[in-house]
Parts: structure tokens; sequence; C-alpha cells
């Protein structure tokens, strides 16, 4: 089988290596990168946009393929009103992959949204290559800071991977610290009845992580395996309430911008 496998593998890289060659020989450079000549709607719409620049430059929002975050478009209307200044348009395009043609024996892309790729290259070469980079995050910023006295609902709305417990270390596994953290000082009332299955409790919890790494409005709800146990509820939403106002929390940030967060996380042994 293996001896079978080498020589299948190496006339794959071949075919593959005779593919490039292929395309090389009828690819072309544009302002949106190399094309297949033999796109000629590609070619068409390049050309196009270059002619409409001249009469109404236009920023598109390049959506992608797939499933995207409830609020990927938050920032729109600020960046809208910040074009405008410069007397730019603004519409969304969705951008679909690459679909394959086969021509000669020749597999090659159709590219999507050509039209919009180069009026927005348009834009960088005339404003500067961030240009659309910076002015969608100065959008988003304003956006940030319209609703700063609003609270977040952790982890949406910050920044991917955003730590607001940095003892964990990682993202992941700020859970499982808290936990950890929680259990390593916390001791059952005594005459609290305790089952060898454990989950003796379930406390739903959630408090606001405010903007100067200060806790505000815990709310916590803690459920008993055993009704007995109900009596030591309050001790127990002490022992939360303590763990809470002490950790060593650190404010989420939004574009970067340290904003106010709301955060849920469920204790139970």
């Amino acid at each position: 089988m293996k001896k079978l496998f080498v020589p299948l593998f190496i006339i794959q890289i071949l075919f593959a290596k005779a593919q490039e060659k292929k395309f090389d020989k009828y690819s072309i450079k544009t302002i949106i990168g190399l094309i297949d000549k033999r796109d000629v709607n590609c070619i068409s719409e390049i050309e196009r946009a270059k002619i409409d620049f001249k009469k109404q430059e236009v920023l598109y929002e390049l959506i992608p393929e797939g499933h995207l975050d409830s609020d990927y478009n938050r920032h729109y209307s600020h960046l809208i009103d910040l074009l405008k200044e410069k007397g730019i348009n603004f519409s969304e395009s969705r951008d679909l992959d690459p679909s394959w043609i086969l021509d000669d024996e020749t597999k090659y892309p159709l590219l999507s949204n050509c039209y919009c790729k180069a009026s927005n290259e348009l834009l960088k070469e005339k404003y500067g290559q961030n240009f659309i980079k910076n002015i969608t995050k100065t959008a988003d910023s304003l956006y940030v800071m319209s609703r700063i006295e609003i609270p977040f609902e952790y982890p949406f709305g910050v920044d991917d991977y955003c730590l607001i417990y940095p003892k964990a270390g990682d993202f992941l596994e700020q859970k499982i610290e808290i936990q950890k953290d929680f259990f390593s000082s916390f001791v059952f009332p005594k005459k609290f009845i305790q089952s060898s299955e454990k989950r003796d409790f379930y406390a739903k919890t959630k408090f606001t992580i405010n903007r100067d790494n200060s806790i505000s409005n815990i709310s916590i709800v803690i459920e008993f395996k055993n009704s007995k146990n109900e009596e030591f509820g309050k001790f127990m939403n002490d022992q939360i309430t303590k763990f809470i106002k002490h950790a060593d929390w650190q404010a989420a940030v939004s574009n970067g911008i340290k904003v106010n967060t709301n955060f849920a996380i469920n204790f139970y042994n």
C-alpha cells in the first residue's frame, strides 16, 4: 500500500504544479490582485468601478458567507456619518466564495464582487492603504463610547478572547479557574446535609464588572438538592458574595476601550 501511495502523491504534486503554471499563463495583475484573464466579468466590473469612482466614491462592506456575529454591523450608523463628511457613500454587499469553471481541461476561479473590491481599493489608493481599517475602527470606537454606561453581556460585544479573570491566563479556562479559587476557601456550614453524588447546591450568579474593575449588581439564586439545606441559603449567599467582591477581576474591553460587562457563572459542588 505504501509503495502505491508514494507515486500517487508525486502525481498529485506534479498535477498541482501544472495547474499553477497554467494559471500563471492566464493570470493578470489588477487593482484587486491577480485574477484569471478568462474571468471577463470580473475584468469588466473592475473597469466599470474605475469609471464610476470618478463620479461617486463608495465604501462597500463585504459580508462573507457563513455565520456572522449578531452585532457585526453595530458601528454602521457612525461609519456612515464619518464617510458622509468626506462625500463617500456606504453600501453592503454579499461576498461569495469563488466559483470554479472548467475550460479546455483547465480549472480556474470566477471571483465575486470585483466591482465592490475594486471600489474599496480605489479608496485606499486615494486616502491611504489603512483608510478603511482606520475609519471602521474609529466608527466602532464612537459606537462603544455612545453606550459606555450600558453593560455588555460578556463575552458578546467585547474583544475576542477578552480576559476578565486574568489569573486563568486563558479565555476558555476562566470559569474553571474561578470555580477552583472559590472552592479553595469555601466551607459547608455545620449540619449541612451532603450527598455522595455531590451537586448539593447550584448557585446561579450574575454581576457587573465595571470599567474601574469594581463589582456591582450581584444577583445570586441558590437551589438545594435537599430542601432541608435551604436554611443555609444566607450562609451560602454570603460566601459567594464575599468571593465575588474580593476576587481579582479585570474590566473587559471593546475595541480596546474599557467597558462595563455583565458576567454570569454557576457555582456547584
